[in-house]
């Protein structure tokens, strides 16, 4: 089966147009060049115009006979394409039923081969089935012809070997994060990645610990003001400040002091809860008088009392 081409021979195909490219070609090149050093005055612009028409419908006339001899060349060009595309339509409907049948011999192949390589996938992964499924390891080009079912099995066996090492390694890890290791492990059997998310679980539950620690210290110090301000406004109105005396000696020979009142609030509101204690005391006249000083210096903690004199024995 052999393409002929009758007409024209190899030999008789349009070589060239013959046209009178040379004589056009120096016309236009002068009249062009006078047109590029001309200059028109202002009353010469109809003139302007009128050589422009001229030019473009020269540029027109040109263009529409290229365009005429390209469509009387394509003539037998396009005859020849239309009739060559329905050949070629033909010959592919066989080759189309051809490869149907090639195809589905090979792709019977493949699922032969791939029968065979989940065999040797079971052999080789046993009890480790789930950890390392069969999709998540599979390749494409182990079904390939040139793909030999030994090379396919030591591939298998070195996975399962790399799977059951990394394990043995997560779950030496003294963590509390083996669960999680694991799960981003198995994703892509990766252990810098599972390493990497220990790490960082760690990080976020150092940071968090921190920040639940600054939390509570800081509910704790909120408390501890509140207790002080409650304490402050219970005590409001209820406690005056006395001024504290000097040392001053006692006409008997003892000494007294005003103890401090600089005390908490605390303490200030447990003195408030007062009884009332009446004391009986024996002095002589200079030590009566010193008395009677003291509870009117003290006249807002203190009560004054009927002294009854007694003659002393």
């Amino acid at each position: 089966m052999e393409l002929k081409i009758y007409n024209p021979q190899a030999d008789g195909f349009l070589k060239a147009i013959d046209w009178n490219f040379e004589e056009l070609k120096e016309e236009i090149t002068k009249k062009s060049s006078d047109y590029l050093n001309l200059v028109y005055s202002d009353d010469q612009i109809k003139d302007a115009k009128q050589d422009r028409a001229n030019l473009r419908k020269l540029v027109t006339a040109l263009e529409n006979k290229r365009k005429e001899i390209k469509k009387e060349i394509m003539v037998p060009y396009d005859d020849f394409a239309s009739k060559e595309k329905e050949l070629v339509e033909i010959i592919n409907g066989a080759i189309e039923n051809i490869d149907t049948q090639v195809k589905g011999y090979e792709e019977g192949l493949r699922q032969e081969k791939l029968a065979k390589v989940k065999e040797i996938y079971k052999e080789c992964i046993g009890d480790l089935d789930r950890t390392i499924p069969f999709d998540k390891i599979f390749k494409e080009s182990w079904l390939n012809v040139s793909t030999t079912l030994k090379s396919i099995k030591e591939e298998i066996i070195t996975i399962r070997e790399k799977v059951d090492g990394d394990l043995k390694i997560i779950n030496a890890e003294n963590s509390p994060y083996i669960y999680e290791m694991k799960e981003e492990y198995l994703k892509d059997f990766d252990l810098m990645a599972a390493m990497a998310k220990k790490q960082q679980l760690e990080d976020t539950a150092k940071k968090k610990a921190l920040y639940e620690e600054q939390k509570k210290q800081e509910a704790e110090e909120k408390e501890r003001r509140r207790k002080e301000e409650a304490a402050r406004v219970e005590m409001a109105g209820k406690v005056q400040s006395a001024p504290i005396p000097e040392k001053q000696p006692d006409p008997a020979g003892i000494v007294t002091q005003q103890p401090a009142i600089a005390e908490s609030y605390q303490e200030q509101a447990a003195k408030l809860r007062r009884k009332r204690v009446v004391i009986e005391i024996t002095a002589n006249e200079t030590q009566y008088a010193y008395l009677n000083e003291v509870l009117i210096k003290l006249k807002n903690n203190a009560e004054k009392v009927e002294i009854l004199e007694k003659e002393e024995l």
